[in-house]
């Protein structure tokens, strides 16, 4: 029965009632009443709601539902962002519902600013036709992952006037790809991103390159013209269309008749670049906690001073780098003496396991985070470059002591540490393994492979 007709009957009631009790029996029906409106209204309330959305009590608590993107109704929007152009710009171009950009990108504000969208990178939109109500909204980052915003109704929210409430949650979604096994090898003729390629994915695998064997190798002052690299590393694809270059699986580097070489290799866990007779590239301390353009000052016992105007030690070495450069730390520690001073400007120390200290002077600024007690790992941002205290121009002073005795950064000698010992033989089989497939290359007769063109 409706309960409009409930509460009419038990109103009729009353009122007769309200004739043959006094005010007291009176007052103690209608809260009976009262009582048993309640409860009727209860009742329909969930008749009401089995009846049409048989759902489980702790589904009613948290339940919610997307809106089907995959409906034939829908109408979807794909493109790429032109130079210059907005979100709001797409928005209106295609006559979307303003007030849902909004809250999409208040939805994705902690993943990313969708005020930041880049020229050439693609978008795809689900709307509802019938009112241009925004769906789904999925925007490239980059060729590793993109981000998905979508609408949602909340079963249990509004009323039944309003009805549920929508509302958008973003994420962000990686790219799967397939991968193959390639090659690139080439010949030192300039540099290494003269000689690499110069398109984007090229100088990805260069920058990489250089970090593996920056233990090694200073590719600034250290390679000469002649030398050779060869790479077995990930090609990625998609929907059979090149995208990229992943992981750097093997590399080999000939540097004024040297060899190195260096295996990825995953023991517990954790990957990891080895040299093939199972020792880590990876060393305590880094010789240049930076990226820079050259060093304008070495190790010296005896160096005169551009500002002081005397001569004096420097033990130290001054890498040159436009401001702002991030510096790292060159290895695990402790920081501890941060702060500023007339001669270094703004400098820090870290205390690393063996006795070894290292100083980065000259900083314009430390990294967010970076103050006395803080343990950082190797690589970690610590600061920028800069040219506080007695400098002459932005560049970072890097010194290194050894049981409080300085030592030169760009002759040190450091250990190393081996493969675990219960991961040698397949090691060893897969030093084996890599060597074969860059042989395998060589003979295919492939010294330089051709640049591959992004879609």
């Amino acid at each position: 029965m409706p309960a409009g007709r409930i509460l009419r009957g038990l109103r009729r009631l009353l009122a007769k009632l309200s004739y043959s009790f006094n005010q007291d029996m009176r007052s103690i029906i209608f809260f009976g009443c009262v009582f048993v409106i309640f409860l009727s209204m209860t009742h329909l309330s969930l008749d009401s709601t089995k009846s049409s959305d048989p759902i489980t009590p702790s589904a009613q608590i948290s339940w919610k539902k997307p809106v089907n993107p995959e409906s034939p109704q829908v109408k979807v929007i794909t493109g790429l962002v032109e130079k210059g152009e907005t979100f709001q710009d797409i928005s209106k171009k295609y006559h979307l519902n303003s007030d849902d950009l909004r809250s999409i990108s208040s939805a994705s504000d902690d993943l990313y600013n969708l005020k930041s969208i880049r020229p050439k990178m693609s978008y795809r939109i689900i709307v509802d036709p019938i009112n241009n109500d925004i769906l789904e909204l999925n925007y490239a980052i980059d060729d590793q992952s993109f981000l998905s915003v979508k609408r949602y109704m909340d079963a249990l929210s509004g009323d039944n006037l309003t009805g549920p409430e929508d509302f958008f949650q973003a994420e962000m979604v990686s790219l799967a790809y397939q991968k193959k096994t390639g090659t690139i090898s080439g010949t030192i003729r300039h540099n290494l991103f003269d000689s690499i390629g110069s398109s984007k994915e090229h100088v990805s695998v260069a920058f990489e390159l250089a970090d593996i064997f920056a233990y090694d190798i200073d590719f600034t002052t250290d390679l000469r013209k002649g030398d050779t690299f060869e790479v077995v590393l990930e090609e990625l694809y998609r929907d059979n269309i090149f995208k990229g270059y992943g992981r750097i699986l093997y590399a080999r580097f000939t540097n004024n008749g040297d060899r190195y070489e260096a295996l990825r290799y995953e023991t517990d866990g954790k990957e990891e670049y080895y040299r093939p007779d199972g020792n880590s590239i990876k060393k305590t301390l880094m010789r240049a906690p930076l990226r820079y353009r050259y060093i304008s000052s070495f190790f010296s016992k005896s160096r005169f001073h551009p500002i002081l105007r005397i001569s004096r030690p420097h033990f130290g070495v001054d890498y040159a780098a436009p401001a702002g450069t991030p510096v790292s730390a060159a290895g695990d520690g402790v920081v501890f003496d941060a702060g500023r001073t007339a001669a270094y400007g703004n400098q820090l120390f870290i205390q690393h396991s063996g006795g070894y200290v290292t100083g980065y002077g000259h900083l314009s600024a430390f990294a967010k985070g970076i103050k006395n007690g803080v343990s950082v790992a190797q690589g970690e941002i610590i600061g920028y470059v800069g040219s506080t205290g007695y400098a002459t121009g932005p560049h970072l002073d890097y010194r290194v002591k050894l049981d409080g005795k300085p030592i030169d950064p760009l002759t040190m000698k450091l250990p190393t540490s081996p493969i675990p010992a219960k991961y040698n033989e397949a090691f060893k089989a897969y030093v084996a393994q890599m060597r074969s497939e860059l042989s395998k290359s060589q003979m295919a007769n492939v010294s330089v492979k051709p640049v591959k063109k992004l879609n």
